[in-house]
């Protein structure tokens, strides 16, 4: 079996693009926070490869999205691009 990573999360702020994690990594979680219809990408890299992308409805809201197996690997680095009134955690390791 192999050694189990530390997990760590990185906030994304509204209407940015952040970079969540530098370097090589996985996604584990994310908890998402919108106003209506907010939107979240996930790139491999600014810019790069989308890894997970969300719409929200209509309304108010939050969500948390748990990603199964080993998590969604990012080979470059975790680039959050959050839409106007749209926060996110990403959790990863």
């Amino acid at each position: 079996m192999s050694m189990q990573t530390d997990v760590k999360s990185g906030a994304a702020a509204a209407g940015a693009t952040t970079t969540i994690f530098e370097g090589r990594t996985r996604v584990k979680a994310i908890t998402i926070s919108y106003a209506s219809s907010g939107t979240v990408v996930l790139n491999d890299g600014t810019g790069g490869a989308v890894m997970f992308s969300f719409t929200g409805p209509a309304a108010i809201g939050s969500v948390h999205v748990i990603v199964p197996g080993e998590g969604v690997l990012c080979a470059t680095n975790i680039s959050a691009v959050c839409g106007a009134g749209t926060t996110a955690v990403v959790f990863y390791g």
